[in-house]
């Protein structure tokens, strides 16, 4: 894994909310102000990048092909964040979708669209009830923050919580390409900002999370006990590729 920076999100730049770390991730301080900054900045989904909204869409449509024509399966999002996929599979009659999110702070949005039952604060899986399961639970954007220990350490929690023939699916942005240059060249970006950042001329950014090769992404859910491992990238109509891994229970 490589560790990753970023200097802001949604045309909000960390450091117009808080001091920004390129050693200590994020923590829950941070996303709280950066979700009040966006909640300031934006009045509601549609304000958003028309791109990102579309990449959001394609992977909504991507995940209803995953869970197949039954609209009553049990679903779980891990993870949800501002709900936009939330938002559209709930409009496509998925009355089944649940949610975990570790706070209050990005769910201004979904929370218009779903029952207030359906959603859980907290950790997962410390924030659902003990007995509950699910036939598909997905994780969109969700890894990249985590370890690889950490990352192994939640699939499992995931297996847990499917029932049996159960599916899990990681959707991620955080991937590096199957491609040797450009992976070369992320390398040598890196570098090069490591070096300005030592010699005081720029800071590389809000360490962010972590970047995973397709290797690891194989590793992590064999090592979580998943079967039937298989794995692509959606056919690109933004501007980010983005990887897909699905095992079963």
């Amino acid at each position: 894994m490589r560790k990753i920076y970023q200097n802001g999100w949604h045309g909000i730049p960390f450091k117009s909310f808080s001091r920004i770390s390129s050693v200590l991730l994020a923590d829950s301080d941070f996303y709280k102000h950066f979700y009040r900054a966006l909640f300031k900045k934006y009045n509601n989904p549609s304000d958003l990048e028309p791109e990102w909204l579309e990449l959001k869409t394609q992977v909504a449509e991507f995940i209803k092909e995953h869970i197949g024509k039954n609209k009553n399966s049990d679903i779980l999002s891990v993870g949800c964040g501002l709900g936009i996929v939330e938002k559209a599979l709930l409009g496509e009659g998925y009355q089944n979708l649940e949610v975990t999110e570790v706070s209050e702070d990005p769910l201004s949005w979904l929370r218009q669209s779903i029952a207030p039952d359906k959603v859980h604060i907290g950790n997962f899986p410390d924030c659902l009830s003990d007995n509950r399961t699910y036939d598909f639970i997905y994780l969109c954007s969700v890894e990249y923050f985590l370890d690889q220990e950490g990352f192994i350490s939640l699939l499992k929690n995931v297996k847990t919580r499917l029932r049996a023939g159960g599916k899990c699916i990681i959707i991620s942005w955080s991937f590096e390409s199957f491609n040797l240059m450009p992976r070369i060249n992320v390398m040598l970006k890196d570098s090069a900002k490591l070096i300005l950042e030592k010699i005081g001329i720029k800071h590389r950014g809000q360490f962010w999370g972590y970047l995973r090769s397709r290797i690891e992404f194989f590793e992590a859910m064999r090592a979580a006990g998943f079967i039937e491992v298989n794995d692509g990238l959606l056919e690109k109509k933004t501007r980010w590729d983005t990887y897909w891994i699905e095992g079963k229970v």
